[in-house]
């Protein structure tokens, strides 16, 4: 399905390509662009979810984890747009190889960043003036990636409880509560850890700081 998805995104965007640089009223090119930029995220949004399937979920391969992070977050381009969402993403290399399962490491990262929107939003609607900013760090030696938010965080006697299977902080209608459990589970599996950081915000006196550390193995030189 995935596959077939893709393959439509792009012949909708080589449809929306060729129509560039066309006479057309100025209404109409504005609105061609804005089609253009939902496109596009549509299509790396699909083109990063295919290693969630079955088989992705299965096969360890050999990619750059800094794409697929690029990818991912290029993938939600739109929803941090439209939620206000500013993004502050930093490396301290342009690529890092590894071997592992693609699909895992989307699903932590996926996770992460779905809970911090759901949060962001609730804290954006009840608070004047409230900027929602996510930033990602991504260390090597060890690999790391560092992903924090500022949404409403989460209590400190929460910090284990938050990996638990069913357990969710969210409204009945929006919880499930096995994404991070989930997550953490995929970090193990390839010999890491997902931690919720004892780093307290200052601004709310809870937790927003999640560390995926991966070890040497599975790291390409």
């Amino acid at each position: 399905v995935a596959h077939e998805l893709a393959r439509s995104t792009e012949n909708a965007l080589s449809a929306l390509e060729a129509l560039r640089g066309k006479e057309v009223p100025d209404k109409v090119s504005g609105l061609l662009n804005s089609l253009r930029s939902e496109m596009q995220s549509v299509h790396k949004r699909i083109r990063v979810l295919d290693p969630l399937s079955v088989s992705g979920r299965q096969r360890k391969e050999t990619f750059n984890m800094v794409t697929l992070i690029d990818d991912i977050l290029g993938g939600h381009e739109a929803q941090f747009l439209r939620h206000h969402v500013k993004l502050e993403l930093s490396k301290s290399a342009s690529s890092i190889r590894i071997k592992a399962v693609k699909g895992m490491m989307v699903q932590i990262l996926e996770n992460l960043i779905s809970n911090s929107l759901y949060w962001l939003a609730l804290r954006y609607e009840h608070e004047i003036d409230f900027i929602p900013h996510i930033s990602i760090r991504i260390d090597t030696n060890p690999l790391k990636i560092i992903y924090e938010d500022n949404g409403r965080g989460i209590a400190k006697e929460n910090r284990e409880n938050v990996f638990r299977a069913f357990f969710s902080l969210k409204e009945k209608t929006k919880r499930r509560g096995l994404g991070l459990f989930i997550a953490r589970e995929c970090a193990e599996y390839h010999g890491g850890t997902l931690v919720l950081d004892e780093h307290v915000n200052n601004d709310t006196g809870r937790l927003h700081r999640f560390v995926l550390e991966l070890p040497d193995e599975v790291v390409i030189s």
